[in-house]
């Protein structure tokens, strides 16, 4: 069996994921999203939360969008950022509407322009396209609890909470510092995410770090027990990359004569 494990970036929808506590986020993902209206997924950096998501998009209908390419965290960016993907994926077959032709004549500036007007209806119609539940994937959309557009942000989650979408569920990563800003600071919003979160593992677990490995090079699955021996904290972005040789290896994997 060959290797391809990631180099950079380390997540993407043509990669693999391994690891039982993984694929078991990804199952507990999948269920919340088809029963609530938000679902969010909880992780260190580097510990798997993009490619969980891509896997959840595997599974069912479901639109990615990395928040980091969204330049203004305001909600009529956000709304209008996620109404796009939406239109760009169904307006070919979906009856013209208003927010289909701003989109066929202006394109995202279209959608903009509808979303600062009224972003949560913008957002209802683009859904009103998908032919079934979707699940909108929200990626990065709060990079840090340091942010200084932290509380419109997290006004925006509280607004998706409230706006009672039947055909949509939104699955919202996380850092746990994130996390725990809102749940500490804002009430309303904090008491629902406790019953809506699927946290991934803050370390490898020692009896899955063979399986993480083996979905990209089972030949590495040795040394990755190695590195992780000596290095119990490491992330699965690490681990990986230093497997693939980006970073400088901590280990010379020696084979016996």
């Amino acid at each position: 069996m060959g290797c391809e494990i990631p180099k950079w970036p380390v997540a993407s929808e043509s990669f693999k994921l391994g690891g039982r506590s993984w694929l078991k986020a990804v199952d507990s993902a999948v269920k919340l999203a088809s029963e609530l209206p938000i679902v969010v997924l909880i992780g260190r950096a580097g510990m798997g939360k993009t490619q969980v998501m891509y896997e959840v998009c595997g599974r069912v209908e479901c639109v990615y969008v990395d928040a980091s390419e969204i330049t203004e965290r305001s909600a009529a960016q956000i709304f209008a950022s996620i109404a796009w993907r939406l239109v760009s994926r169904y307006a070919s077959s979906a009856p013209r509407s208003r927010v289909v032709e701003a989109y066929r004549k202006f394109g995202y500036e279209g959608i903009l322009s509808l979303a600062r007007a009224d972003p949560s209806w913008t957002l209802k119609a683009a859904l009103e396209l998908a032919p079934r539940r979707v699940v909108i994937a929200l990626d990065e959309l709060l990079p840090s609890a340091e942010d200084p557009r932290f509380f419109d942000v997290a006004y925006v989650i509280h607004r998706l909470r409230n706006a009672r979408l039947a055909n949509a569920s939104f699955l919202i990563s996380m850092l746990p510092e994130v996390y725990e800003k809102i749940v500490e600071s804002i009430p309303p919003v904090g008491n629902m995410l406790v019953h809506v979160t699927v946290q991934l593992p803050d370390v490898i677990p020692e009896d899955e770090v063979e399986e993480i490995v083996s979905a990209y090079c089972p030949e590495k699955a040795r040394l990755a027990r190695k590195i992780l021996g000596e290095r119990p904290d490491i992330t699965v972005r690490e681990l990986l990359l230093r497997l693939a040789g980006v970073l400088e290896p901590d280990y010379v994997e020696v084979t016996p004569a």
